[in-house]
């Protein structure tokens, strides 16, 4: 962090900060921020700091007449993006300046700058800074923690004010931004539990959990979603458990996996397969059920590798796969699969061109470079038996045409 903070004010030309007042105690209460006009707020509305209470507040002040405030402005953007200090972390940044909006906007484009800005604002005066540019770090409840230049240390004393905020008193509030994201992972995994698919619907929960900040009670409701997705859970585990007391091994074994498989992360799908591998442990069918399952998965996974195949046109791969599955895997429910894709390759006669030239590939190319090879030391009688030899065992090839072909070429 201290690295990245030096570099960006380097690159600011160590620029001097403007002197103006005395800043206001650090301890006291931030007054609110007055502004003509707001940037990057819906429709424009103000900002107010008491609507931000339970956040770290970072504000940053700067005026047009003075180029630092444009130089400091990726070190200020870096901080609201950074996993440990910005919006993820409850801090919100803040923008304040004396300028309009004709001198900020083209300016906060090219930073892809996304926090609130407040436009010709007096509140510099209201704060009595010392320095333009400057940051005011204002802690959870509404007291002024920092206030200073940006630049002095390559920005490390206000990033460490930060950290010390955060660690002293934790927001106990989410950044706008990050809400606004967690309830839509919360809206995602509501329409997953609808639809059964509960793995999705972890997924999106834990997103929107890991959004929100203790405290909050939004983080509260993303807890009732993953709670809501044990219990699921736990209905569909003791359904499983049923069919285990029942001895209906088959059923048991596949609704344990399923729970496994479909509320991994969560307790209870742990529970699920810890409850498997005692099955596993104690009744031989059990083992059996496994054993069936995985060669199961180990045929669909080659099923899978000649869906590829076919779908990059390397035909004779796919036929040479499925020729595999058919003969390693004949006992389970994927061979039948296979059978039928195998019927479909063999019915079309370009398919099967390109399969025939495959299978012969490697003999032919080993027939046909050592006819050559006879041809060039004079040896054409054993040149033709070998040329002979491609056309006699892989008649319908590219490969018998190539040697027929050379033979006609043979003195």
């Amino acid at each position: 962090m201290r690295r990245a903070l030096i570099a960006i004010t380097t690159c600011a030309g160590l620029l001097l900060p403007v002197p103006a007042r005395a800043d206001l105690k650090e301890g006291s209460y931030a007054p609110d921020i007055e502004a003509k006009e707001w940037l990057n707020t819906q429709d424009g509305q103000p900002i107010s700091l008491a609507e931000l209470r339970g956040m770290v507040v970072v504000m940053y002040f700067w005026v047009s007449w003075h180029k630092g405030g444009e130089a400091f402005m990726p070190l200020i953007n870096m901080v609201e993006n950074h996993p440990n200090l910005g919006r993820r972390r409850g801090v919100f940044i803040l923008g304040v300046t004396e300028a309009d909006r004709k001198r900020v906007e083209e300016m906060i484009e090219e930073e892809r700058i996304f926090f609130p800005i407040g436009l010709e604002s007096p509140s510099g005066k209201e704060y009595k800074l010392d320095m333009y540019p400057s940051v005011v770090v204002v802690d959870p409840t509404g007291k002024i923690a920092y206030s200073g230049w940006p630049g002095r240390e390559g920005g490390q004393p206000f990033v460490d004010r930060i950290l010390s905020v955060i660690g002293e008193n934790p927001p106990t509030r989410t950044h706008p931004r990050e809400a606004a994201e967690a309830l839509r992972h919360l809206d995602a995994a509501r329409t997953a539990i609808r639809k059964g698919d509960y793995k999705a619907a972890y997924a999106e929960a834990r997103s929107a959990y890991d959004s929100a900040l203790l405290g909050d009670d939004l983080k509260t409701r993303c807890q009732d979603m993953l709670d809501l997705l044990e219990a699921l859970g736990r209905d569909k585990l003791a359904d499983a458990v049923q069919l285990a007391d029942q001895q209906k091994f088959a059923e048991a074994v596949a609704a344990l996996r399923d729970v496994a498989r479909l509320f991994r992360g969560l307790t209870v799908g742990k529970a699920a397969q810890k409850r498997l591998k005692g099955l596993e442990d104690r009744y031989p069918e059990v083992k059996k059920v496994l054993a069936a399952l995985q060669r199961e998965a180990e045929a669909r996974g080659l099923l899978v590798a000649v869906r590829d195949a076919l779908k990059e046109r390397s035909f004779g791969e796919a036929y040479d796969t499925l020729q595999k599955l058919l003969k390693d895997f004949s006992d389970t429910p994927v061979a039948s699969d296979a059978q039928t894709i195998l019927r479909r390759m063999e019915k079309n006669p370009t398919i099967m061109s390109v399969v025939r030239d495959h299978q012969a590939e490697a003999a032919c190319n080993n027939w046909l470079g050592q006819a050559r090879s006879y041809a060039r030391a004079g040896n054409f009688e054993r040149a033709r038996e070998l040329l002979r030899k491609v056309i006699d065992t892989y008649p319908e090839t590219r490969f018998a045409d190539e040697a027929w072909r050379e033979l006609g070429q043979l003195k």
